[in-house]
């Protein structure tokens, strides 16, 4: 046993860094046509990059950042009477802490699933069916260098994957709302309806406590809800948080960002547009989309356009408002206002669905001013007049039979008695 102990002892003196790598996950390569190794990490923490993604990030005091949120703990509302100047300077002191609670959730690259076998000992083959897990419990071990090594049945001595890595820190060093194994949120069906309602963010702030930022399987899941916001164009569920700057970078990263072009246009952030263009080209230099030192907001938006047509049904909203200067609510507004203009002419209203002999003549009936201009006949069809008749005299002869009639009618047979 000894022996067996000074072996785990020399394995684990020599367990060397495994960082090497040859391409990014967050790099998809049937969509993406940025070289695989470049280096994410260090892009994404790039001054020009950073700024450029927090110019993006819009904050959104009242609606997002300091919105009602679910709490275990509860608060009251706080009111207080103030001056201008002390509105302006509490305001902005409020700005400064949204900044911090926006603070982008970093991008890192998976650590490596393969593990590194340590030592094979044959004489502890079959000495158990199940796995011995070791872990370092030392008290400055953090939990991104803590030691973790397994034991197979069949005397197999091997690191751990990253999975077995953070399940054993959940295990010896627990967290509230951190629970040992995966919540069932992060799969489907739980994923789908959560997202269906909306709950995106919710649901990427519990992965960043769940998860560390290099856990393959926080940067599978954030990559899945990411694609799927940019599918939907659902930007709004994710503007104004910690994880938008990621995403934008993630876009631009897989030469994706027509849809996100497309919605700051909609909405008229033209600088935004720019900055998003810009992000592009800072992500990769070699694009083919020149943009000069003192180019203007305006134009490097138009250039892009113009450059990539193939673009174009993306980007529809963006080029309405470079056209018309018009925002998408706008257009919007002007196309309902239309349709409550047109629809009654062709008789498209709901409340005047039914016809009747009063509005079929008249400029209210479905033919609208047609009515006006020839001349509206009502004819009633052969028989008609006389299935009224006879319904009519039907229901007059049926009339009264019931309990009255029979009362009546024993009336009258008392009648005959006396």
């Amino acid at each position: 046993m000894l022996k067996v102990k000074l072996r785990l002892c020399c394995a684990l003196a020599r367990i060397p860094p495994t960082d090497a790598r040859f391409s990014s996950q967050w790099i998809k390569v049937s969509t993406s046509t940025t070289p695989e190794n470049v280096n994410v990490e260090k892009l994404f923490v790039e001054k020009d990059v950073q700024k450029l993604l927090t110019d993006l990030t819009e904050i959104d005091l009242e609606n997002k950042v300091f919105r009602p949120r679910r709490t275990s703990i509860q608060q009251r509302s706080h009111f207080a009477l103030m001056t201008d100047e002390r509105l302006e300077k509490t305001r902005e002191r409020m700005r400064e802490e949204a900044r911090r609670f926006l603070q982008f959730v970093p991008v890192k690259e998976p650590r490596q699933e393969s593990v590194q076998v340590l030592a094979k000992d044959a004489e502890l083959q079959d000495f158990d069916t199940s796995k011995f897990v070791f872990t370092d419990i030392t008290f400055d071990a953090t939990d991104q260098d803590r030691t973790v090594v397994v034991r197979e049945p069949d005397g197999t001595l091997r690191t751990a994957n990253p999975e077995e890595h953070d399940r054993m820190n959940r295990t010896y060093y627990q967290k509230p709302n951190r629970p040992v194994n995966p919540p069932p949120l992060f799969s489907d069906p739980y994923l789908q309806n959560a997202l269906d309602k909306d709950e995106h963010e919710f649901v990427l702030d519990w992965a960043c406590w769940f998860y560390e930022p290099d856990d393959p399987s926080y940067i599978r899941l954030s990559q899945f809800i990411f694609d799927r916001i940019n599918e939907s164009s659902k930007f709004n569920v994710i503007t104004s948080t910690r994880h938008f700057g990621p995403f934008a970078f993630y876009l631009a990263l897989n030469d994706n960002i027509p849809r996100l072009l497309n919605y700051f246009g909609g909405l008229g952030r033209l600088a935004d547009c720019a900055n998003l263009v810009r992000l592009q080209k800072t992500v990769r230099p070699d694009w083919r989309v020149t943009i000069a030192q003192g180019d203007s907001d305006e134009k490097i938006v138009k250039d892009f356009v113009k450059q990539n047509a193939r673009f174009r049904d993306e980007i529809s909203d963006l080029n309405t408002f470079l056209n018309t200067g018009k925002l998408k609510l706008e257009v919007e507004q002007e196309h309902h206002a239309v349709r409550e203009r047109v629809a009654p002419r062709f008789g498209f209203d709901k409340r005047r669905t039914r016809i009747t002999s009063a509005n079929i003549r008249g400029a209210d009936g479905p033919l609208g001013e047609l009515s006006e201009m020839y001349s509206v006949k009502v004819v009633k069809s052969e028989g008609s007049g006389e299935g009224a008749e006879g319904a009519e005299k039907k229901g007059g002869e049926g009339r009264g039979k019931g309990r009255w009639n029979r009362r009546n009618q024993k009336k009258s047979d008392d009648d005959k008695k006396e």
